[in-house]
């Protein structure tokens, strides 16, 4: 087994788990700006914390500040569509869920605990993300179908904040978006865990011993 019940192997994924949350921020979000751009949307804010480099990377793109309410957030961006928006919401976790599922997979066979939660940070980043990412996700076809039945207030079920999202819901005081935002929070959840599935999971297969390093 990769932790073989010794505390040393816990301290070394643990320490590859940690420093990877702090790479992995500003990488999901430029990821969420590539989406973006590589559709041909427009991206005009990125907010990242100076904590995860946001400060740093402001010198290098004029479109990010340094700072916002959330470690990393799009905050300002136009996307060509719907199929744009899709994009910017989900590239990050079709790059990294199923790269960091491999990275671990390859991790485990080879016994190196360390290198295994640094892949983990990124392969769960799906779980990171049920109520932000893949509500938004989710949410995108839903409103859309919505407002052509003539759900006038359709579009006010988007966004990457359920709670915030929610106040919406709740200001409307009707029945319908209750109910639409329902289905979107349940199709984010089922799609994300689609996502982990087909990334192939994170551990070799019961009966594969991994190698010793």
């Amino acid at each position: 087994m990769l932790l073989a019940g010794r505390p040393r192997r816990l301290a070394a994924l643990l320490c590859g788990f940690v420093p990877a949350l702090w790479v992995l921020v500003p990488v999901h979000e430029l990821l969420h700006a590539a989406g973006c751009a590589l559709t041909g949307g427009a991206v005009s804010r990125l907010e990242i914390e100076p904590l995860f480099g946001g400060a740093l990377l402001a010198r290098v793109f004029p479109w990010i500040v340094a700072g916002g309410e959330y470690a990393g957030r799009l905050s300002g961006f136009a996307p060509a569509g719907d199929l744009s928006y899709l994009a910017t919401v989900l590239l990050p976790h079709l790059a990294l869920a199923p790269a960091g599922a491999a990275l671990c997979r390859a991790a485990a066979r080879r016994g190196r605990p360390a290198l295994w939660g640094a892949a983990f940070a990124a392969a769960a980043q799906p779980l990171a993300s049920l109520f932000g990412d893949f509500y938004e996700a989710a949410a995108i076809p839903l409103t859309a179908a919505a407002q052509r039945l003539g759900a006038a207030w359709a579009p006010a079920l988007r966004g990457d904040d359920v709670q915030l999202v929610w106040r919406r819901v709740a200001a409307l005081g009707a029945t319908g978006p209750v109910v639409l935002f329902v289905a979107a929070a349940v199709a984010g959840v089922a799609l994300a865990l689609a996502l982990l599935r087909l990334s192939g999971g994170v551990a070799i297969r019961p009966g594969r011993a991994p190698a010793r390093g």
